[in-house]
């Protein structure tokens, strides 16, 4: 069940008005998932309309390439030839990567909606800013969070808007929107310069591109417990709030910077994850560089397979026999091939290369999902509670 709202009538009893309210109450939404009240949820007053912040807003707009009303401040860049420019190359981008969430969206429709159902909380690690296909997989979820080692940044400014950063993040989107992933050592300087600082105005950008407002931006912190705290001054967390126009759901995105190799993992962290609910969350895993195949990776690795019911992945994300091993049911798509020449031998996986070249139930694919293209895998796994 998505976050529960509260709901107040009024009614005229005698001539008086009487104020009503009606405490406890949630809205139905057909979901098969345990009552469980995130902690981290937003409820929201019905009678209250969402806000965005308008500053913000128009930066993601102005910074994505779409057009601003004419009350904006920042209306005069809609006639600039710079901008129009940006916008055009932005516009090119974003068509193809339509075409592919489009097939996601086919899939996602079409067998995995007890999924989707099912995730109020979605985890993505080693993601970086990528976030189309988290949200285009689990587009009823409540709250995402985003791990890798890119830093957090700053929100960019209207001093910034010019061609030099036009250029920037275009250079930074690239990758993702033609070919679904990022590249780790070019997002090292691709969101570590003076234009570009960091995921938050990659985040902002593809929120606004996706159709959402954006209501709150905020740094955060984590407690020893894994409580969520806010920070006055720049963190290696961050919090989005954000919404579409005419949905009464307020998310939550969550950002962390931080390192998941087993020696580097920071203790609030894991605490956090520690309380994320097992039957209601579920994982997305891509272009990982394989990093869940080795055992120094081993504590994200088997929060994944405690903390979440369903896991959708490509090759790169935990090994076909270790989900068989641990009983979950697995679906296969698309195809597979050896992993890229960059990767080392040992990251093949000779069992599930036998079931995609023997099976003749893996469906097809249709669209490039991780590193391969052809032969991407989508691989979805369902955990098995009994």
């Amino acid at each position: 069940m998505r976050s529960r709202r509260l709901v107040s009538n009024a009614a005229f009893i005698g001539g008086i008005l009487l104020l009503i309210i009606l405490s406890g109450s949630c809205r139905n939404r057909n979901h098969n998932r345990a009552e469980i009240q995130p902690e981290d949820s937003v409820e929201v007053d019905e009678l209250e309309p969402l806000q965005v912040d308008r500053a913000l807003n128009d930066m993601a707009m102005l910074f994505a390439g779409l057009p601003l009303g004419e009350d904006s401040p920042e209306y005069g860049w809609m006639e600039d030839p710079v901008w129009t420019a940006h916008k055009a190359k932005m516009d090119e981008m974003w068509a193809k990567c339509v075409k592919t969430l489009d097939m996601v969206a086919d899939i996602r429709d079409a067998d995995l909606q007890d999924i989707v159902d099912g995730a109020r909380n979605v985890l993505y690690p080693f993601s970086g800013p990528d976030l189309p296909f988290m949200v285009d997989f689990f587009p009823s979820s409540e709250t995402y969070y985003m791990m890798g080692l890119e830093r957090t940044g700053t929100v960019i400014t209207p001093e910034k808007a010019g061609q030099k950063t036009f250029q920037k993040l275009e250079q930074a989107l690239h990758y993702l929107l033609a070919k679904s992933y990022f590249v780790t050592s070019y997002m090292a300087s691709d969101l570590h310069n003076q234009e570009v600082d960091g995921t938050i105005p990659i985040l902002m950008v593809l929120l606004s591109r996706m159709g959402y407002g954006i209501e709150s931006v905020a740094y955060q912190t984590l407690t020893e417990t894994g409580e969520w705290q806010d920070s006055e001054e720049h963190a290696p967390f961050v919090r989005i709030r954000f919404f579409k126009e005419g949905d009464r759901q307020l998310k939550t995105l969550y950002y962390l910077s931080t390192n998941l190799q087993d020696d580097k993992f920071d203790p609030s962290v894991q605490a956090m994850l520690e309380k994320l609910d097992p039957r209601s969350t579920a994982t997305l895993v891509k272009s990982c560089s394989y990093l869940l195949h080795y055992g120094s990776f081993s504590t994200i690795r088997e929060d994944i397979l405690d903390h979440s019911f369903a896991l959708i992945q490509d090759d790169t994300g935990v090994r076909y026999n270790v989900l068989l091993s641990e009983n979950w049911k697995v679906d296969l798509y698309g195809g597979y091939v050896e992993p890229l020449h960059w990767f080392p031998r040992s990251v093949y996986q000779t069992d599930l290369a036998k079931v995609y070249q023997s099976s003749d139930s893996i469906k097809p694919l249709g669209f490039r999902f991780g590193y391969n293209d052809p032969g991407s895998s989508l691989i979805v796994a369902r955990k098995s509670f009994e």
